[in-house]
């Protein structure tokens, strides 16, 4: 995460809350009592009630905030679902948005809240084309690396393709045996979806009810992933047993760290083993250069259950206009959804700027409810791959089993005309 300030222009004047007052809260209910409910994730939880003072103030509209962690977000929503019990406004990961819409936990969006998103954000938080929240939070990997350890085998970054970034690695391996050039623990599914994403072959077929992962894009990115494995390059290891991977990182045992924006948030905090000046990002590699990249991120919903739907699409608009995530971003480092946010410090940043290259050539991964669970099971066979108990061709087959499995009841409904 980005740690430091955005400076005046994404910051929230008295002045620009008043100039939102009509634009930004239109449509907002008048204050009524026990006000908005409002579950939000993590960091962006903890930090909330330092967003909402402005919005109560222009508005009249008191928000009851509680955070929750992601280890249990998902299950507290769906329970609450079952319940009758969600809140007025939830903030989900991007990849549960398929889920909620098929329980028809999801109110409509307002057109008008998809003016001025990034494409690839907006891409992102739609399902079957149709946006289904507002996107708050975008996000995408990223390789973070050591200047000195590539400057010391000729190199100023890494390259952009994969022959010649594996002629890199190799460098850096020779000149330091006992050290790697990543670190990508073999219980990150990450590395490997970025790679499989920059294929021209999508990741589901049949209007995603089956996998795809025997095409021959994902088993030359397999092959690729395990080939960093079987020549040393990176340790085939779960990530318990590296301990603290931003320590590794800064004490060379790793030149390349891949990572979401959040990962320059844990670098901030180490400023002595892992100095600034230290340290840059790159975009990750693609088969013959710049590629495709696999979008994540969070999304703002407002929910069936919501009692004043007015109000609380009201607290969205709030949330997702350019200052607030301009403010958001000074307050966690995350990234703004809107392109108006990037405009000024941000905007010239060079970390920002890396994942904004990422951002222009974002596409969406499938727009299913079972993606998470596909991700671990693929990710668990690719494992499987690099310990030498399957070759490429039999483990992309049985990626394929096993997706097409956990995509049955997908097959089915759809074959009864009981889903889009």
């Amino acid at each position: 995460m980005f740690l430091q300030r955005t400076g005046e222009a994404g910051g929230l004047s008295r002045r620009g809350m008043l100039g939102l007052t009509a634009a930004t809260l239109a449509g907002c209910a008048t204050a009524r009592p026990g006000g908005l409910s409002w579950w939000a994730i993590s960091t962006q939880g903890e930090q909330a009630p330092l967003l909402l003072p402005a919005f109560t103030a222009a508005s009249g509209i008191a928000v009851d905030v509680q955070a929750l962690p992601w280890t249990a977000a998902h299950e507290k929503i769906l329970t609450a679902y079952a319940g009758g019990s969600l809140p007025d406004v939830l903030m989900v990961a991007n990849s549960w948005l398929a889920e909620l819409t098929m329980l028809g936990a999801l109110a409509p969006v307002p057109a008008d809240l998809a003016a001025g998103l990034l494409p690839a954000a907006q891409a992102a938080a739609s399902v079957a084309g149709v946006l289904r929240g507002v996107p708050w939070i975008i996000d995408g990997q990223v390789q973070y690396y050591r200047r000195a350890l590539l400057a010391a085998v000729g190199y100023d970054a890494p390259p952009a393709d994969w022959a010649g970034w594996k002629a890199m690695a190799h460098a850096l391996k020779r000149r330091r045996p006992d050290d790697f050039a990543l670190l990508a623990p073999l219980d990150w599914p990450e590395v490997l979806m970025a790679f499989g994403g920059q294929q021209a072959e999508p990741l589901l077929r049949d209007r995603e009810t089956r996998g795809n992962f025997s095409s021959a894009g994902f088993r030359t990115a397999l092959a690729f992933y395990v080939s960093l494995f079987a020549e040393g390059l990176a340790p085939a290891t779960l990530y318990a047993q590296v301990g603290d991977a931003e320590s590794a990182f800064g004490r060379g045992t790793f030149a390349i760290l891949p990572g979401s924006a959040y990962v320059v948030g844990d670098l901030a905090l180490r400023p002595v083993e892992v100095p600034r000046a230290s340290w840059a990002v790159a975009p990750m590699p693609g088969i013959g250069g710049p590629a495709p990249a696999l979008i994540d991120g969070s999304t703002l919903v407002v929910t069936s259950h919501a009692r004043d739907p007015a109000a609380a699409w009201a607290l969205v608009r709030y949330l997702t206009a350019p200052a607030t995530q301009g403010r958001l971003h000074g307050m966690t480092g995350d990234l703004p959804t809107r392109a108006l946010a990037w405009a000024g410090r941000l905007g010239r940043d060079p970390v920002a700027s890396v994942f904004a290259s990422q951002f222009a050539r974002g596409v969406a991964p499938p727009a299913v409810p079972e993606w998470a669970r596909i991700v671990t099971e693929v990710q668990a066979i690719a494992e499987r791959c690099v310990r030498g108990e399957f070759g490429i061709d039999a483990a992309t087959r049985a990626m394929d089993t096993r997706v097409n499995g956990l995509l049955a009841k997908r097959r089915w409904l759809l074959d009864r005309g009981r889903l889009a």
